[in-house]
């Protein structure tokens, strides 16, 4: 009996690495046909390391748009980079380890990520001024760029911005329902193949080869991003000593909406309170971002929820527009913008 289980365990085993190996195996070469597949912008050696920009149009202010902890990179700003190019220079990018652009070994926290995004910028002689444009997430980063590259910066857009206190001020069993998956975990499934199998369906918003391009390289990306996830705390305390700007002009866009979807199974009475407290807390935290400047305009966008740059990108778009208008007129926002009613907030439509 004895030796039976033996047996049985050694096979068990066996069958185990096997399936591990498969899996490695499939998963390296899916690696090899995404990496045949050419970025839109250009690798550039920063410190060593590949990085990815995509830069289009011409004039200045240059636009320089953030994505935060978006496995998309660069590209998720492909709904709203078009109309933005009419306007003036245009500047997307992958952070460190998403998409196209390597890995760094160090704590990839706001300060670090900032200078990185710097020295690309500068490697790649995309010269100031910047309006800076940052969605979730990237809000708190491109806070941080401002502060220390204030001189390069002229103006920002907040894309429904994560808020550098946000983890405090949301109840404990709200976060607690809600959590980002273990970073082993990810890095595990992402090694051998398991994200790849079951990998989410790209955005719908965007063009179907640009969906599959990011579905592609989601595995190499989410292990940047779980890079990011481990400093986010970092990230908020940095972001938290920011400010204020001055009169530099700011646009706040603000999600109207709950998201349809979450990333998270949560059940039926867990997620009527969590919608019950982000209805109530996520506006206040949102009008708090408007304190950052004597010279901000806040603009809830009434039909979308989080995912503004694939669900409204007109508002993006309208916002870069109005902060390029102020800055290249010396101008306050309220006074460039015509197409809204005067006043700090207001609630706009998708299609407005």
């Amino acid at each position: 009996m004895i030796k039976w289980i033996t047996r049985l365990t050694a096979v068990v085993s066996l069958l185990f690495l096997l399936t591990l190996s498969a899996g490695f195996g499939y998963e390296q070469w899916s690696r090899y046909r995404a990496s045949q597949i050419q970025p839109p912008g250009k690798l550039i050696n920063v410190n060593g390391k590949l990085s990815h920009l995509y830069c289009t149009g011409t004039g200045s202010p240059t636009v320089i748009l953030e994505a935060g902890l978006n496995e998309g990179g660069a590209l998720t700003w492909e709904a709203a980079r078009p109309a933005i190019e009419q306007l003036t220079r245009v500047c997307a990018y992958d952070q460190a380890g998403i998409m196209w652009s390597e890995r760094r070994e160090r704590p990839r926290d706001a300060n670090h990520i900032a200078k990185d995004l710097h020295d690309l910028l500068i490697a790649a002689n995309e010269s100031p001024p910047y309006i800076m444009v940052g969605h979730s997430a990237g809000g708190p980063m491109i806070r941080v760029f401002t502060q220390q590259f204030s001189n390069d910066v002229a103006g920002l857009v907040l894309v429904d911005s994560s808020h550098p206190e946000q983890n405090q001020r949301f109840p404990k069993e709200i976060l607690e329902a809600t959590p980002f998956a273990p970073s082993l975990l990810i890095r595990t499934i992402s090694a051998f193949g398991l994200l790849r199998l079951e990998s989410p369906d790209p955005p719908k918003e965007l063009p179907p080869q640009i969906g599959k391009t990011i579905r592609a390289y989601l595995p190499q990306s989410m292990t940047g991003i779980t890079d990011e996830i481990e400093a986010l705390d970092s990230t908020f305390v940095q972001a938290n000593q920011t400010g204020p700007f001055g009169d530099m002009p700011i646009v706040v866009l603000t999600a109207g909406r709950f998201a349809d979807e979450l990333p998270w199974q949560l059940d039926a009475e867990t997620l009527a309170n969590f919608r019950a407290v982000w209805s109530k807390l996520w506006p206040e935290l949102q009008a708090e971002l408007t304190q950052l400047s004597t010279n901000t305009d806040q603009r809830i966008i009434s039909n979308s929820s989080h995912n503004i740059p694939l669900e409204a990108p007109e508002a993006v778009a309208q916002a870069v527009n109005d902060v390029v208008t102020a800055q290249r007129n010396t101008m306050d926002l309220e006074i460039s913008q015509q197409r809204y009613n005067h006043g700090k907030t207001r609630r706009l439509s998708v299609d407005s």
